[in-house]
């Protein structure tokens, strides 16, 4: 029997084992489908610390995101994990002067400081290489090493003696009397039993097919593929600042952006595509190079095709209500549902990586 059982060991479900092993003395076990932590949504992102300037105000991601972005540069410091307030621009041309202003209000409601709207010649002494009329300058947008922080979160479990099962999976689950019976199938193709009080669903991807496993009516996911490539390296170091264009609502995303990593290698990304179905492909197609230099050529001076490559790609999983793209995050413990200990975190994506300390503190609380 198991005071807590996380499924999913991301960086939610790691966040959430690590506040919950540094508040309560509960026993916790981790289920993770992945032969280690973090190989999933978590390790394919652009590891932006965002700002929160995007998110519908009162919504759980301006919450989540304004809380954490604060409190990720907070740890890292203490934890000495790399990171770079590098701040960024999302830039645009005189006729999208309206939506860029309207970003920055949006901005403004959600509390993100150090955000101010910046013209030609204030781009050209920040960016030289970036071509744009009108910006919005954030200040504190950063990246960080994603690795690093879900390692750090990792370490701080293990040291509250929480188990972890890898490569292993839910097949089943049954409401009793003492909480939750799970069926696990565990690395060898046995199936395990497991008893928790609380059952926390962080599985990312198949987080719905999770809650569905007590609850039909919980909210069902889509995905949508995000490829990257990288620029060559005679970019290297060539910006400071992460560069986006304005957000592509219709496919709900930020744009194909300009972000770097701690060696200062450049890559632009990630595009959006619905998938048909749930499968997990992370291929780059070759196809999306047209479409890249598209992109780029927009806002960065002197790109030209041969400077990209093929790179990553990633997977969102988004909760797919009224047809809207963007949806919110769905957090909730089920107990008016009639599954009291049951905590659903269903459609977890982008700011996941900045909300996450927010968010695994606030489950601790729940808890405690």
């Amino acid at each position: 029997m198991f005071d807590v059982v996380i499924i999913g060991a991301g960086i939610v479900g790691l966040a959430i084992a690590r506040s919950i092993g540094e508040t309560t003395n509960k026993s916790v076990l981790v289920i993770e489908k992945e032969e280690s932590f973090g190989r999933g949504i978590s390790s394919r992102s652009s590891e932006v610390i965002h700002s929160g300037i995007y998110y519908k105000p009162g919504s759980l991601k301006a919450k989540y995101c304004t809380l954490g972005r604060d409190m990720v540069y907070d740890f890292c410091e203490k934890n000495d994990i790399w990171y770079n307030r590098c701040g960024k621009l999302v830039v645009g041309r005189h006729h999208q002067s309206e939506e860029l202003n309207t970003l920055y209000k949006n901005g403004q409601e959600n509390d993100v400081p150090e955000i101010q709207i910046i013209d030609k010649k204030e781009i050209n002494n920040l960016e030289p290489n970036i071509k744009a009329d009108i910006a919005l300058y954030i200040g504190c947008t950063g990246i960080i090493s994603t690795h690093d922080l879900m390692a750090a979160f990792y370490k701080i479990s293990q040291e509250n003696d929480h188990d972890y099962l890898f490569k292993s999976q839910i097949i089943d689950v049954r409401q009793v009397d003492s909480g939750y019976e799970l069926n696990i199938e565990n690395a060898r193709g046995e199936v395990e039993k497991a008893l928790a009080q609380w059952v926390i669903n962080a599985a990312g991807l198949e987080s719905d097919l999770v809650a569905h496993m007590i609850d039909e009516d919980s909210p069902s996911l889509r995905y949508s593929k995000g490829c990257y490539y990288k620029l060559s390296s005679k970019w290297r170091g060539a910006f400071k600042h992460l560069i986006y264009p304005l957000p592509d609502e219709k496919h709900g995303s930020l744009g194909i952006h300009l972000s770097f990593d701690e060696t200062q290698m450049m890559r632009l990304g990630p595009s959006a595509d619905w998938t048909d179905g749930k499968e997990e492909n992370y291929d780059v197609e070759e196809y999306l190079l047209d479409q890249f230099y598209s992109e780029g050529c927009q806002y960065i001076r002197g790109l030209e095709k041969e400077d990209l490559s093929p790179d990553y790609a990633g997977i969102r999983p988004k909760i797919w209500m009224d047809e809207n793209p963007m949806p919110d995050f769905y957090i909730s413990h089920e107990q008016e549902k009639g599954f009291p200990g049951w905590i659903n975190l269903i459609g977890i994506e982008s700011p996941g990586l900045t909300s996450a300390i927010a968010i695994g503190e606030d489950i601790a609380s729940w808890i405690r």
